[in-house]
Parts: structure tokens; sequence; C-alpha cells
């Protein structure tokens, strides 16, 4: 197992760091559920473009705790959800449609244990800002092997605003952690096209409050 597999397991195999997890994406009057909604509005409008059928597999992963499941109820897709952590799937698994997911599988996204080319869509959410270049790079270029159509994936990017929000927060309130791997729009397009995806869509969630951003890739 890699450092960064026994780490992320020390950081997510917690029922409590879960339960956290969702509160602060679904819970009401928040900023964090404020920009989950803005986030899952955004996805499903991309996934609309679009002409799916009951045929169609797609992968939710990491899943977290199902932010992008209740979106998918509208949508025919046969659903795989995949995470690291087995106790932000057990949350997870109630928002997904369950007469279409398939399974909820443990799994790293930087190796996972699908076949190659195995589902129409791939969605990976709130996930690359958190991780090192390298890991960026492994993960990318593992969902696009995966896809045979559309990838989404939605991040944290760097910007100045970013920079000096982030600053003023820290003096405001020490305990403030901003995301610890942003890169700029233009970088993370650069990464995904390097691995055959081209962005036909990119775009900030909440600019420039929000450093939350959401890109529509094909194959």
């Amino acid at each position: 197992m890699t450092d960064y597999e026994k780490d992320t397991l020390r950081a997510y195999r917690s029922a409590q760091r879960a339960g956290e997890y969702k509160r602060y994406n679904s819970s009401d009057w928040s900023w964090g559920r404020f920009v989950t909604w803005l986030e899952q509005r955004a996805i499903a409008r991309e996934l609309s473009r679009y002409d799916w059928t009951e045929a169609d597999r797609l992968l939710d992963i990491p899943c977290g705790t199902g932010i992008l499941g209740p979106i998918l109820h509208r949508f025919p897709f046969r659903i795989t959800a995949c995470d690291i952590s087995p106790e932000m799937m057990v949350l997870a698994r109630s928002e997904y449609p369950q007469d279409r997911l398939e399974t909820c599988t443990q799994g790293d996204i930087t190796k996972t244990p699908f076949p190659r080319q195995s589902f129409a869509c791939v969605v990976t959410l709130g996930f690359l800002h958190r991780v090192p270049l390298e890991i960026k790079r492994e993960t990318i270029r593992e969902i696009a092997a995966l896809s045979t159509k559309l990838v989404i994936a939605s991040c944290s990017v760097d910007t100045k605003f970013q920079r000096f929000k982030h600053s003023l927060l820290k003096k405001l309130r020490p305990s403030h952690i901003p995301a610890p791997c942003p890169m700029d729009m233009d970088s993370l397009r650069a990464e995904f096209a390097a691995q055959g995806l081209r962005v036909v869509r990119a775009f900030m969630v909440a600019p420039p409050f929000s450093a939350h951003a959401v890109f529509a890739l094909e194959k």
C-alpha cells in the first residue's frame, strides 16, 4: 500500500469524519451546502447535454458520501460507486437510485479494479486539489482509461483572488486549512489533454468567491 493510500485511509476511514464531511456538504444554510448545490446543478446540466440510455454505465469515484447521488435519479445510468473509505460509502449508498446502483466498491482511484473503457461516463468530484501532481496525473490517466465518452471532474483551482482570500482567512481564523494542492485552470487543461481528454467546457461554480471549478471532458 502506498503512503498516499495509508494517509488517505487514516484521514477518511472514520465514521465521525465521514459524518462531518456529509454535514458540511448537506446541512442547510452553510457555504459548503450552497457550493455543493451549485456544483450539482452544473453537473446535471452537463449530463443533460447527452443522450444516455439504460445501457450506459456511470462511475462515481471517489464517491465520498454521495454528493452526486441525488442528481442521478433523473438519468438512466447503471451506477458504480467507488471510494477508498468504506465509512464514506456507507453514507453514500442511500443517495443513489437503488434500482440502478450496481455496486459500491472500495478502491484507490489511481489503480481501480475496473476493466478499461467500461463506463460511458466517469465523474470525479472534489478530489484533484487534494493530492500532489504525481497523483493528479495517475488519477487523470486512470479515469481517462475507464471512460468511453465523457469525464466530469470538479476541484478547487488556484487563482490570485483565492490566494488572497486564504491568506486573509488564515489571519482571521488560524485553524483555516485551504486546499493543499490546487492548480490553475490552464495547467489542469494541459494535464487533461496529455491523457487524451478534450476540454469541452470549463467554468468556475461561483466566481470569484468559491475556488470550485467544473471540467467537462470528452474522449
